[in-house]
């Protein structure tokens, strides 16, 4: 199985990002605090707004959900000790680097994964958390108001950045945007020049057997023969069309896993979805939300062809307790008559199966309760798959 591309850059820049931020800390609890006879006050209140901020910011990517969260709570701490500081006045030398290199990834976090009302808000707000607090905390003169200057830069920076790996996503997604659509294109060429050829081929031939053989015992299974062609040859033509049509098939948004799953159960009227609070927020690879929409897709496809006197079923999207898997069940009370016969070797529940182990994932598929099927997968969030394989590693050893 290949290795996931970005786990190991993801991995590196969140390792730079503990070593720094440790760095700049222990570098001002040993001159500030720990060397001085007497550390002042204001020293101890900056360097524990330095702490906190650094392990918000260090926390985003463990909870990825909770951008929004952390930093507003990095922010708001640092507007509150600007506040403080104002206002009382406490002895303490001009410093900050750690809050301020923790305010950048904050702020640069959240231009780059938050919904857009919300990312300007913060953004907006965190400029004069970095620009002013300074001058706020050790008063006016050319030593701070040059920092002020030297942090509004920072601020700048880091929301440049934000922006332009949030326009670098963009970009992503209308290049696998355009590439689905010259794939599908390209099937529905394929599916009319060779596999309709070959069906009407064999109906004509049915045809011309039916007639030679008119008064043969055979005649029967030959119209039966030349019926299941002739709904084959119409199920084929139905499906170039659909292929040929503009936004027949809306692409899937990798980056919204709400939108898809909506997208994905839209069209059936008694789907009911339970969405687990902060979906839209959590970090999901774009395999996995493609991942996701295919297994919701074809379990909602199998429950209106095998279980059509169905009257409820239900879509649920979460992440597991620990939070290193993707949960999506679906669930109908459906009468499972023959069901579990055609449906537990069935190509879709294979082409799922393959889909999510190629992502370290798992699937199960079976009766579940008096009446009725379920379909639950569990596909490994950010961080799970190094885990699953590391296991799987140690269990081989």
């Amino acid at each position: 199985m290949l290795p996931n591309p970005t786990t190991r850059p993801a991995r590196g820049l969140a390792i730079a990002e503990v070593v720094v931020l440790a760095g700049l800390n222990l570098e001002q609890l040993t001159r500030r605090l720990v060397l001085p006879d007497q550390a002042p006050s204001g020293e101890i209140l900056y360097f524990a707004a330095g702490v906190s901020i650094a392990v918000l910011a260090l926390a985003r990517r463990r909870f990825p959900e909770r951008t929004a969260a952390l930093a507003a709570a990095g922010i708001g701490l640092s507007l509150a000790c600007s506040a403080a500081g104002f206002l009382a006045k406490p002895t303490a030398e001009i410093g900050g680097d750690s809050e301020i290199t923790a305010l950048m990834l904050l702020t640069g976090a959240a231009c780059h994964r938050l919904p857009r009302v919300l990312a300007v808000g913060l953004a907006v707000l965190s400029g004069p958390a970095m620009a002013a607090a300074p001058i706020l905390r050790f008063g006016v003169s050319s030593a701070t108001l040059t920092i002020a200057v030297l942090w509004a830069l920072l601020w700048g920076g880091s929301v440049m950045i934000g922006l332009i790996l949030r326009d670098g996503d963009s970009r992503r997604e209308a290049a696998l945007a355009a590439a689905r659509e010259r794939e599908r294109l390209e099937l529905a060429r394929e599916l009319h020049d060779l596999v309709a050829h070959h069906i009407t081929g064999v109906v004509v031939r049915t045809q011309a057997a039916g007639v030679i053989l008119a008064d043969g015992p055979e005649h029967d299974l030959i119209k039966e023969i030349e019926h299941a062609g002739a709904e084959a040859l119409g199920a084929v033509r139905r499906l170039v069309m659909m292929l040929r049509e503009d936004g027949h098939t809306p692409p899937v948004v990798t980056s919204d896993l709400v939108k898809t799953v909506k997208a994905a159960a839209g069209e059936h009227e008694r789907a009911t979805l339970r969405l687990a609070p902060g979906l839209a927020d959590l970090a999901v690879a774009p395999e996995t939300v493609t991942t996701v929409h295919r297994v919701v897709l074809e379990s909602l496809t199998n429950v209106r062809k095998h279980a059509a006197d169905f009257r409820t079923v239900t879509v649920t999207v979460e992440p597991t307790g620990d939070r290193r898997y993707l949960r999506v069940e679906i669930v109908d009370d459906g009468p499972r008559s023959s069901r579990t016969r055609r449906s537990a070797g069935g190509y879709g529940l294979i082409g799922m199966g393959e889909r999510i182990a190629a992502l370290d994932g798992r699937l199960a598929a079976g009766e579940h309760g008096d009446h009725g099927w379920r379909v639950l997968a569990e596909l490994p969030l950010p961080g799970g798959v190094a885990t699953t394989r590391q296991r799987e590693g140690d269990s081989a050893r």
